[in-house]
Order: C-alpha cells, then sequence, then structure tokens
C-alpha cells in the first residue's frame, strides 16, 4: 500500500485527535512504549473494517457457479424474466458513471 503525503497527513490527524482524548499519564505510558519498541502504527477502528471488508472481497470467488447453472436453466426453459427495474437503474447509473 502507497502512502501519500496527504494520508500520511489525515492518519496524524487521526491519531492526534484520539490521542488528545487519552489522560496525560497514557500519553506518557504510549510515548515511552514506543521509545521502546521503535515505530508504531495504528489502524482506526474504519480503517480495520475496511481492510477485513477488501480481505473478504478479495477471497470471494468471481463466478457463483450454482447461481449461473440455475440463470442459465431458467433462460433455456423460457422461464428467466428480467428484472426490469434492477436493468433500468444499471443503464441509469452507467449512463451517468460515462458523464461524470
Amino acid at each position: 500500500m502507497k502512502i501519500s503525503d496527504s494520508s500520511a497527513t489525515y492518519g496524524r490527524q487521526l491519531y492526534m485527535r484520539e490521542a488528545s482524548g487519552a489522560s496525560q499519564a497514557d500519553r506518557q505510558q504510549v510515548a515511552a512504549r514506543e521509545k521502546a519498541t521503535g515505530d508504531k502504527v495504528t489502524l482506526s477502528r474504519d480503517s480495520r473494517d475496511m481492510q477485513i471488508a477488501r480481505d473478504a472481497v478479495m477471497n470471494a470467488p468471481d463466478i457463483r457457479a450454482e447461481r449461473v447453472e440455475a440463470l442459465r436453466n431458467e433462460v433455456k426453459e423460457g422461464r428467466y424474466v428480467a428484472p426490469v427495474d434492477k436493468v433500468a437503474d444499471k443503464m441509469i447509473a452507467s449512463a451517468i458513471n460515462e458523464y461524470v
């Protein structure tokens, strides 16, 4: 993961905001621990949640074979009815994305 200056600044701002809520004794303990152990990285709860979600998406299969087979059978047998509201939503979203 590449960290740009802007994201590093944002991370420092988050850290400072969280650290400002801690007591002076807590901050001294954290500073002493960091000094003893070297560099330290602290991720926000949102950052950890995003990492977990990204990992779940990356590990999910690209194609749900059982769903594809069921749809293929419905089309073959003439039973498939496209959800027109979802198709329309996707068409509008696609058109908007082309212009943005």
